[in-house]
């Protein structure tokens, strides 16, 4: 998600920087519009819930929806990206390069047994990413040398830890 997430932004900057310029808006900070991009306020009522819950204050730099995958990727000003789908439930969050989610998004969205399982591990404090993978498995990026990603399923349930 990143990479192409990146790849969009700097496609976009290029065109800002040839003498057009737009802006997006969430909670008063403006931030940059990408091409295919919404306006933050379009977002589904859960996906800014959730945004507010735990980035409150935190403004938007881009907003984009792909209307075919019925998804929304949102960049943070502080470089936490998300991907909701259609009805703003979350499918991905990941945590800018060298930093780490707050355990409270990942007590929100892990179920219980995954997250008590990644705190007994001590692994909480060391989440750079949460991903659900159609509705069977939820993977979970951790900070640790060697395998790095724990697999849950959906009733959290521990899988495996791959590479």
């Amino acid at each position: 998600m990143k990479a192409k997430f990146l790849a969009a932004f700097a496609a976009v900057a290029a065109i800002a920087f040839a003498g057009f310029s737009a802006s997006a808006q969430y909670n008063s900070t403006p931030g940059i519009v990408m091409a295919g991009s919404q306006n933050a306020d379009k977002l589904p009522s859960k996906a800014k819930k959730f945004i507010k819950k735990h980035f409150d204050g935190v403004g938007v730099a881009g907003c984009e929806e792909a209307f075919a995958q019925g998804k929304y990727a949102v960049e943070l000003l502080n470089g936490v990206e998300i991907e909701f789908d259609s009805k703003g439930e979350v499918l991905e969050v990941d945590a800018p390069d060298n930093t780490y989610l707050a355990a409270s998004v990942a007590k929100d969205l892990l179920h219980d047994s995954a997250f008590n399982h990644l705190e007994k591990a001590g692994l909480i404090g060391k989440v750079e990413s949460i991903e659900f993978k159609k509705g069977r498995a939820v993977e979970v990026e951790v900070d640790v040398p060697g395998p790095d990603t724990y697999v849950f399923d959906i009733n959290g349930l521990f899988i495996t830890v791959q590479d």
